[in-house]
């Protein structure tokens, strides 16, 4: 008989899909903002979820939340992408993403969707990543202070300058006005 990989009792198991089942679809756009690519996106989403499985008798709630262990996680994953790939790859085309998205996602506007996410992929790093979390992740401000490693305050002061300077882009290409 072959040791088995990843041992994990049936209560890890289940705990396991939950977490799947909940943090995927966040996971997913949180990545998809900075990366800026479907299909990049994918592949880091299951990088992430494989380590996750490997990994998951190895988290300790006592020393953080889940959401911010995940999310640091996916942070590295994108991170050493970037590193392996050196650069940027061109915002993506939404008509292929909207089979993923929620109705209420469907709902807004699709060429609007392509300049946000242009506009996105303009800002800096630390600026994007901030973006990523809070409406892509859809993670609070202490949250996103966490898996950043900064003060709640601090978040919120990039987030209000990355959302004018988002505006801003946006006034420029005549999306908004």
């Amino acid at each position: 008989m072959s040791p088995n990989i990843f041992p994990m009792q049936k209560a890890q198991s289940d705990e396991y899909s939950d977490i799947y089942h909940k943090y995927f679809p966040k996971l997913y756009k949180y990545i998809l903002y900075r990366v800026g690519d479907i299909n990049t996106a994918e592949d880091l989403v299951s990088e992430v979820f494989e380590k996750v499985l490997i990994k998951f008798s190895t988290y300790n709630p006592g020393k953080g939340k889940l959401s911010t262990w995940l999310f640091t996680i996916a942070n590295n994953s994108i991170i050493n992408y970037f590193k392996k790939n050196n650069r940027y790859k061109e915002p993506i085309d939404f008509e292929q993403v909207e089979a993923k998205y929620t109705l209420e996602d469907l709902i807004i506007d699709r060429e609007l969707k392509k300049y946000l996410l242009k506009a996105i992929m303009c800002l800096d790093e630390r600026q994007r990543n901030i973006i990523a979390l809070k409406f892509g992740a859809c993670l609070t401000n202490r949250q996103v202070a966490q898996v950043m490693n900064i003060t709640e305050s601090n978040v919120g002061t990039i987030l209000y300058r990355s959302l004018k300077r988002l505006k801003d882009i946006l006034k420029k290409q005549g999306v908004i006005y």
